[in-house]
């Protein structure tokens, strides 16, 4: 063994996250799904203003870095002119934040579109077998459903998807804690 593999074991370590970190933060996703589930309309509204804020944060950093920069005009109008822009969208969000949530509507309706066709193509001319293929176009029907619900019904499509976001952070917060309490209990029994 060489001086530089020993020098590599000896830094390998494993990390193990502690049992309260699992049941930390499925109790943090459970609140927020509880709270996206139950308070759907004000989960939103408030997730467009963080958003919002976000946007505005980070334009405001691109233009000040715009304005500072020692590098050529192009670099200048690289962070300027995002960094504008970024900035009206971020006003646009808190003067008008139904807009913004349609917005938000129609980009996740596009995504499901493309992924929905995507899937159906790659079920009728994908070289996968015949169970896989099925699936793939089972899948791409759903999302092409769910795109053109969202189009069709955009406000009610959003709570649907925010209440399923909800209900998932429950499950998956529930998981969590139950992982955090099993970690706690197997750790005390191998002491």
């Amino acid at each position: 063994m060489t001086e530089e593999e020993s020098t590599c074991t000896a830094v390998s370590f494993r990390f193990s996250p502690e049992w309260w970190t699992f049941v930390l933060t499925g109790i943090i996703a459970v609140i927020l799904g509880f709270l996206a589930f139950t308070w759907t309309p004000a989960f939103i509204l408030s997730l467009g203003y963080l958003i919002g804020i976000m946007v505005v944060a980070w334009s405001v950093i691109a233009i000040i870095q715009g304005i500072t920069t020692k590098e050529g005009t192009g670099a200048r109008l690289a962070l300027l002119i995002p960094g504008i822009l970024g900035l009206i969208v971020g006003i646009f969000v808190f003067t008008d934040i139904l807009a913004t949530w349609l917005l938000v509507d129609y980009l996740v309706a596009i995504w499901a579109f493309m992924t929905g066709f995507s899937n159906i193509l790659m079920g009728f001319y994908g070289a996968f077998g015949n169970g896989y293929r099925a699936l793939l176009i089972i899948a791409g029907i759903i999302s092409v459903l769910l795109a053109i619900y969202l189009i069709v019904y955009p406000f009610i499509g959003n709570v649907v998807l925010f209440q399923v976001f909800g209900l998932f952070a429950i499950i998956w917060g529930i998981m969590h804690v139950a992982t955090g309490i099993v970690a706690k209990c197997a750790k005390g029994a191998s002491q």
